[in-house]
């Protein structure tokens, strides 16, 4: 009798424990924030915390040619971004750069003339690497340049749950004239151990 009265009682309610939990998924917003990035905000000049890793941004540069293995003429204008990484306790690939203008565009770096797109960091070392995008004039205002151990990929894939640094590059139109005045190639070193500082400020042997 009890069997009965429970089997009744689970085909009468289970359509409609089923259905309430359906309406409350696809109604009731959720929340999504686990699967993107942990982005951290800084500036040029600044050193930005990440948990595998310090980055700082040491110089911004825009330039209609950039020269280092060979040159390359821009098909808009190239922002060149000095950076340098050092891993906070194992060595570990870096492999994600692009540039975010104010629209929400996307500028993914380019590895012409000798400009790289991935290093490798270690403890206690800077290492220095040389970022460059080509990006049409008007995505300098408000440019922010994003930078991860991991590459976007399909959907950000790379940079889910991750710490990632978001740096103000500080450009504006002003940059571009000075740019368009200059013909002057900018010249871009290979990536390289730095044999000052790091971005933490410790001297590196």
């Amino acid at each position: 009798m009890s069997r009965r009265g429970f089997s009744w009682r689970t085909m009468l309610f289970a359509p409609i424990a089923i259905g309430a939990a359906t309406w409350f998924v696809t109604q009731v917003p959720q929340d999504t924030s686990v699967d993107r990035p942990f982005e951290i905000e800084g500036a040029v000049g600044e050193t930005v915390r990440l948990d595998y890793a310090d980055l700082a941004v040491t110089d911004v540069r825009v330039a209609q040619r950039i020269d280092g293995e060979g040159g390359a003429q821009a098909g808009g204008v190239f922002v060149v971004v000095d950076a340098v990484w050092e891993a906070a306790d194992r060595t570990l690939s870096i492999g994600g750069a692009e540039l975010v203008d104010a629209q929400e565009r996307t500028h993914a770096a380019t590895s012409r003339s000798g400009c790289a797109t991935a290093t490798t960091a270690v403890p206690a070392y800077g290492q220095r690497i040389t970022y460059c995008f080509d990006v049409v004039p008007d995505a300098l205002d408000g440019a922010q340049v994003r930078l991860g151990r991991g590459g976007d990929g399909e959907d950000g894939a790379f940079q889910r749950r991750d710490a990632v640094a978001v740096v103000d590059l500080g450009l504006d139109r002003a940059s571009l004239e000075e740019a368009s005045a200059d013909e002057t190639p900018l010249w871009i070193d290979a990536p390289a151990p730095v044999v000052e500082a790091g971005p933490g400020g410790e001297e590196n042997a």
